[in-house]
């Protein structure tokens, strides 16, 4: 860490109010690891979304789309864009009992 000091009357606004959010020390710190980088603080409801982008792909079985789209008030695009990844590999999972020709 660098040895030099911060004055409360040397920041900006927006910079005091960070600094008064999470003290000077802290603030130190910050301005230590991240100085010069953009440093992007995501609105707290996308923590919300992560949640419940996660609930969806959980109860996604496949085939329940609409019902999941009427439950979490999304449209059906939207559940589909959400659940892709699970979708793809849903589509090329073995059904129960079907032999691949991959098995020895």
């Amino acid at each position: 860490m660098s040895e030099w000091e911060i004055r409360r009357e040397d920041l900006t606004e927006a910079q005091r109010d960070v600094a008064d959010l999470i003290g000077i020390e802290n603030y130190r710190k910050l301005v230590d690891i991240y100085a010069g980088e953009l440093i992007y603080i995501p609105k707290a409801d996308s923590f919300d979304r992560l949640v419940r982008n996660q609930k969806i792909v959980d109860e996604f079985d496949g085939g329940n789309t609409g019902e999941l789209a009427r439950k979490y008030h999304l449209t059906p695009v939207t559940i589909r864009r959400i659940v892709d990844e699970k979708r793809k590999s849903l589509m090329l999972a073995p059904l129960e009992g079907q032999i691949s020709m991959f098995d020895p």
